[in-house]
């Protein structure tokens, strides 16, 4: 094989690394949390949240007996993994709900 020679003046091109498994997936998770296409929003009396972003600023509003509902939006959502985080520790749903919507903001950045 040739080796591509570069000119004193020109460098080669920065290596890029390679998409870990875990970016596409949270990737195709913040697709579907933020997004949301086609599916059902999550009513708080007449409010209607749409997405997990929407959920995050409205988390104040939610109380502890809430937090299995949620987890069953986080699920039909697509996102089993908070939804099982909040089934098992239904106390600290509002921090599940709120390091899930931050992680996912910051792959959209």
């Amino acid at each position: 094989m040739v080796e591509k020679r570069y000119s004193r003046n020109s460098s080669p091109p920065p290596k890029r690394a390679a998409p870990s498994k875990t970016d596409d997936r949270l990737f195709g998770l913040g697709t579907k949390m933020i997004v949301a296409d086609s599916k059902n929003p999550y009513f708080k009396g007449t409010q209607a949240i749409h997405n997990i972003a929407e959920l995050d600023q409205n988390i104040a509003s939610f109380e502890h007996h809430e937090a299995p509902w949620v987890a069953d939006w986080l699920e039909y959502l697509g996102d089993a993994e908070t939804a099982g985080k909040i089934r098992a520790e239904p106390a600290h749903f509002k921090r599940f709900i709120h390091d899930r919507a931050t992680e996912l903001r910051n792959i959209y950045k």
